[in-house]
């Protein structure tokens, strides 16, 4: 059986932080798949292949709520919780994050049926003397997620967060945002296997009905124009389509 030991007012904090943060990343993953999902209905529709403001109100309404929400985590401040500022935190009182606190929820049977993590594992992520995380790690991961975040970093300041008066040099594509977020989910998953000795592969929730199903039913009612009315409309992009690309980022 495990020891059960003290949780310090630091360590509490610290496991409250994981809980939001998990859950702020969890909601810009489920809403970044539904972009994805959504655009794959567009491309899978020749129909749909024709130039309309409503993809691009999709498309910067995807990278302001998303890049918001990256923001959120790459700023630490003193009043507010973030995945960098928890590092931070991490990398200055390591202690705290112990190998007698990992082992105290680590389970050696459930590590056998590959749930849990192992003593090994922890072992991997700690200083030489094994007995608590290493904080050169911690730097390391922290150079790595703010290396992979540099590419929107310029444009979340000048042009999400505020709009500055100089033009940031580059614009984030979809695909690099993404990118962006896959480095922030594998960092908290990291992060997350050390505080539960819990393995996870994906923060991305599973939806439990389906949300594409209201795409089934025509949206503009009888009397505003019906669904055949639109059937009829779109005859003349039968033949010729031109391609995809052309309005879609």
């Amino acid at each position: 059986m495990n020891e059960e030991i003290g949780k310090s007012p630091k360590l509490k904090k610290w496991l409250r932080w994981m809980e939001v943060i998990r859950n702020e990343i969890s909601e810009l993953l489920r809403d970044e798949s539904m972009f994805w999902e959504i655009q794959d209905i567009i491309r899978e529709n020749p129909r749909l292949h024709k130039p309309n403001v409503f993809y691009d109100y999709l498309q910067r309404t995807y990278l302001s709520h998303t890049l918001a929400g990256l923001r959120r985590q790459i700023r630490p401040h003193k009043d507010s919780i973030s995945l960098v500022g928890l590092l931070e935190e991490i990398a200055k009182n390591p202690a705290e994050l112990s190998f007698r606190y990992f082992c105290s929820n680590a389970s050696e049977s459930a590590a056998g049926q590959g749930m849990y993590m192992t003593k090994e594992d922890f072992k991997k992520c700690a200083n030489p003397n094994g007995e608590h995380v290493c904080p050169k790690m911690i730097e390391a991961d922290l150079g790595r997620f703010r290396s992979a975040i540099g590419v929107a970093e310029e444009y979340i300041d000048k042009r999400i967060a505020h709009w500055d008066k100089s033009v940031p040099e580059l614009v984030p594509t979809s695909i690099e945002t993404s990118e962006c977020f896959s480095v922030l989910e594998s960092t908290y998953i990291k992060y997350h296997s050390l505080f539960y000795a819990e393995r996870l592969n994906t923060l991305t929730p599973i939806y439990q009905h389906n949300w594409k199903e209201i795409f089934l039913e025509p949206w503009i009612k009888t009397g505003f124009g019906s669904a055949k009315g639109l059937m009829d409309m779109a005859k003349d992009f039968d033949e010729e389509l031109p391609e995809f690309s052309e309005y879609t980022p």
